[in-house]
């Protein structure tokens, strides 16, 4: 009977991922198809891969696979970052769109990936290592966006211009991001831990 419902809350689990997989990957097509050069933005590529991500893992948990719970942690960074950001818009400094799918891109999504991370995956063994290198997808996409920028002139987002931002301005700033995204990842891994303590779930 244990094992019984064991294997249907995985497979309820499975499903759940499937669904929150497809919803990601649907809200971006609908909403960067009809704008194709804003494809390169944070928020289409962080939605995309969490989809992707999400997708594959709850269809290989049908089988009782998993993918490496080290690439949620990546990712929920970068949907973090797009999710806070969009969040500070809020004040009124700056606008981001949150009609139609955006608001599932901005708001919607970024909660549920996150939720996903912390329910489904079992982080209770990781050590400080796993930190450490959490934000390595955030800091390629800032990599990325530098290098971009010394082609077309202009960042991704445009918070700031080339002319007011030097290499070695911009290698400080990464080290912040960098130590800042350490801290975050601390964080969701501290809530992982605490969500599974004493729990048997798997990922």
């Amino acid at each position: 009977m244990a094992n019984k419902t064991r294997e249907g809350i995985i497979m309820l689990k499975s499903i759940f991922k499937i669904f929150a997989g497809l919803v990601m990957i649907v809200t971006v097509l609908v909403g960067y198809i009809p704008e194709p050069q804003y494809l390169i933005e944070l928020t289409c590529i962080s939605n995309m891969l969490g989809g992707i991500l999400l997708l594959i893992d709850g269809i290989l948990n049908i089988s009782k696979k998993s993918l490496p719970t080290n690439l949620y942690l990546n990712i929920c960074l970068c949907i973090l970052v797009v999710f806070f950001v969009c969040i500070g818009s809020l004040s009124g400094f700056y606008k981001f769109n949150f009609s139609g799918a955006f608001f599932f891109l901005h708001v919607i999504n970024p909660i549920l990936f996150v939720a996903c991370y912390l329910f489904f995956c079992n982080d209770t063994n990781k050590k400080i290592k796993h930190i450490l290198i959490a934000p390595i997808l955030i800091i390629l996409y800032l990599l990325f966006d530098y290098i971009q920028c010394n082609f077309t002139g202009a960042f991704v987002y445009g918070f700031v211009t080339p002319e007011q931002i030097s290499l070695v301005y911009s290698a400080i700033i990464g080290i912040i991001i960098y130590m800042f995204m350490c801290l975050l990842a601390f964080g969701l891994l501290k809530a992982n831990k605490h969500m599974h303590k004493n729990r048997n779930y798997i990922c």
